[in-house]
C-alpha cells in the first residue's frame, strides 16, 4: 500500500495532499470533542463511576471494581489518578474520553489506509469524526472511547502483525488486544472477531492448523487467550451477579439491530435517518460487490458482524444485554465498508465528463452531509439527565430537613455529586418489582419514612422502563400531602408534595 511521502530524516511530508487533508479531519474531530466538554451535567452513569473514584484508593479499586461493577478496574484506577491530578469538574473527568477519541482518529485513518488505500483511510475518518454516536462517548466519563481507540490499536497491530511478523509487533499486539478486554467485558469480541478470521483464512487457504507451524500472529493469538483464561473462568462463576441488574434491557429485534448500525453513523430520526441509512447501505453493497472476498474485506466483515451479534446471541442465550454502546466496538469496521465501497468505484467513464471515483466522492460527500445535522443537533440540545440544574434548583426552594426521596437508586450518585446542602435529609428509593410480583420498596415502606415529615421531595428519574412506578411514588408521598411544586427537567422530574394543613396549624 502506498505510505505517506517522508522528508529526508522520517518526517512527515506536509505538502503531501493526504497529510493536510487528515491534519484537517483530526482538528475537526477535535474540535468537535472538546466543544463543549463541560457544559452538560454529569450524569448517573458517569456520577457511579466518580462514586467509586472518589470513595476508594488506586489499590482499593483493584478488587472494589470486580466485586461490584461488571468491569475490570484499569480505567477506574486510571481515571482515580487522573482526578486527583485535575479534581472532578465536568470538564475535567471528561478530558481523557475526549483525548481517547482524537486520538482514534488517525489509528483509524492507518488501519484504512493499510486494509485498502489512502482515500479509504481519509473518507473513514472523516465519517468518524463528525459521527455523533462518536461524540457523544468521547464526551463521557466512561470507558467507551478508550475501549473503542484500544480496539483500533489491536486490529491495526493485527494487520501489521500479519504482514510484518516481529516480537515487538507480538508483543503490542497482545497488550492491546488484553486491554480491550480490561477495559469492557465484551472486548472479548475483539479476540473472538480476530480468532475467526484467522480460522477462516486458514481454512479457505486449505492450511491446516499445526501448532509447531503457528505463525507469530497466531501465537500472539494464542497467547491471548491463554491469559484471558482466568478471567473468563471468574467471569462465569459471576455471571449471575454481574447480570442481576439488567433486567430493564428487553431482547432485540431485527430492527433494534438494524437501527444500531444506523445509530453508528446518525442519531437522527425519520426521513434523516432513512437518507443515511440507504448511502451506508449502498456504501456497505459496493464494498462487498465483488468476488472472492479478499483477506481485508474478509476481516472487516467478521469484525462487523461478531460484537453486534454476538450481543443478541447473549440476550437470548444468557439475559439480554443488547445495549447500543456495548457494540461499539463494531462502529470502526461499518464505517470502514461504506468507506471502500464508496472509493473502490475507481475510474470509468460515466458521461458528461464524469468519473466513476468522482461519484464515489459524491456519494460520500451526500453521507457526511446527512450527518453533520445530527451533529449539530447533539452540540445544541441537551441529551444528559440535568442533574446540574434539577439538584440546584431543590436546594434553593428547600427548608431545613425535608426529606428528598430519590427515585431509583441509581440517581442518588447523581445528585450527591450536585448536592451542597447538609441539613436535607436524603434517602433512595429502589424502584420496581422482584420476581414474585411485590415491589422493591413497598409501600408501607415508603410510608414509614415519610411519617413526620411535612415536605416531602420526590426526585424520579430512569421509571422510563417501569410503567406505574411514577404514579404509585406519587400516590404514597400524598398520604395527607398535595403536590404544590412539579419540574421537569431533562430525564429528571422533582416534586414537592406539602402537608399544608400541617403547616397553617
Amino acid at each position: 500500500m502506498p505510505a505517506e511521502r517522508v522528508t529526508v530524516g522520517g518526517h512527515i511530508d506536509w505538502r503531501d495532499r493526504y497529510v493536510i487533508a487528515l491534519a484537517g479531519v483530526v482538528l475537526l474531530g477535535a474540535a468537535l470533542r472538546l466543544y463543549g466538554l463541560g457544559v452538560e451535567s454529569i450524569w448517573v452513569d458517569e456520577a457511579i463511576t466518580l462514586r467509586f473514584v472518589r470513595n476508594h484508593g488506586p489499590l482499593e479499586l483493584l478488587w472494589v471494581i470486580p466485586s461490584k461493577q461488571p468491569h475490570l478496574p484499569p480505567y477506574y484506577v486510571f481515571l482515580d489518578v487522573w482526578v486527583a491530578l485535575v479534581g472532578t469538574s465536568a470538564t475535567a473527568v471528561r478530558f481523557p474520553s475526549a483525548v481517547f477519541g482524537i486520538l482514534s482518529l488517525p489509528v483509524l485513518y492507518l488501519l484504512g489506509r493499510d486494509l485498502f488505500d489512502r482515500p479509504t483511510g481519509l473518507v473513514a475518518t472523516l465519517v468518524f469524526a463528525v459521527a455523533p454516536f462518536q461524540l457523544y462517548y468521547a464526551q463521557e466519563t466512561r470507558m467507551y472511547s478508550l475501549w473503542t481507540v484500544l480496539t483500533l490499536c489491536s486490529f491495526l497491530a493485527f494487520l501489521w502483525l500479519r504482514r510484518r511478523p516481529t516480537r515487538r509487533l507480538a508483543a503490542g499486539y497482545v497488550v492491546a488486544t488484553l486491554s480491550t478486554a480490561a477495559v469492557h467485558p465484551f472486548g472479548l469480541f475483539v479476540v473472538v472477531t480476530q480468532g475467526l478470521v484467522l480460522l477462516v483464512d486458514n481454512l479457505l487457504a486449505g492450511d491446516g492448523i499445526e501448532i509447531g507451524e503457528l505463525t507469530a500472529l497466531e501465537r500472539a493469538q494464542a497467547a491471548c487467550w491463554a491469559l484471558l483464561a482466568p478471567i473468563l473462568v471468574v467471569g462465569v462463576l459471576k455471571l449471575e451477579s454481574a447480570v442481576a441488574g439488567f433486567n430493564f434491557i428487553s431482547p432485540p429485534g431485527p430492527g433494534r439491530v438494524a437501527g444500531t448500525v444506523v445509530e453508528y453513523f446518525t442519531t437522527a430520526s425519520g426521513t434523516a435517518a432513512l437518507a443515511v441509512a440507504a448511502l451506508v447501505a449502498v456504501g456497505v453493497a459496493l464494498a462487498l460487490r465483488s468476488r472472492p472476498f479478499g483477506r481485508e474485506r474478509r476481516l472487516l466483515i467478521v469484525w462487523a458482524l461478531v460484537p453486534v451479534l454476538g450481543l443478541v446471541a447473549v440476550s437470548y442465550l444468557v439475559t439480554p444485554l443488547f445495549w447500543e454502546r456495548y457494540t461499539i466496538t463494531a462502529t470502526p469496521a461499518w464505517v470502514l465498508l461504506a468507506a471502500r465501497g464508496f472509493t473502490s468505484l475507481g475510474r470509468g467513464g460515466l458521461g458528461l465528463g464524469l468519473e466513476r471515483r468522482h461519484l464515489g466522492y459524491a456519494l460520500a460527500g451526500l453521507l457526511v452531509v446527512g450527518i453533520l445535522p445530527a451533529t449539530v443537533h447533539y452540540h445544541t440540545t441537551d441529551g444528559k439527565e440535568q442533574w446540574d440544574e434539577a439538584v440546584p434548583d431543590l436546594e434553593a426552594a428547600a427548608e431545613s430537613d425535608d426529606l428528598v426521596l430519590v427515585i431509583d437508586r441509581a440517581g442518588l450518585s447523581a445528585f450527591e455529586y450536585y448536592r451542597t446542602r447538609s441539613d436535607l435529609t436524603v434517602q433512595p428509593i429502589h424502584a420496581g418489582w422482584r420476581a414474585n410480583g411485590s415491589y422493591v420498596t413497598p409501600n408501607a415502606t415508603v410510608r414509614n419514612r415519610t411519617a413526620g415529615h411535612d415536605r416531602v421531595w420526590l426526585v424520579l428519574t430512569h421509571l422510563w422502563f417501569l410503567s406505574g412506578e411514577r404514579q404509585r411514588m406519587l400516590d404514597v408521598a400524598s398520604d395527607g400531602r398535595q403536590v404544590v411544586r412539579h419540574r421537569e427537567y431533562e430525564s429528571v422530574e422533582v416534586y414537592l408534595l406539602e402537608n399544608r394543613t400541617q403547616r397553617q396549624s
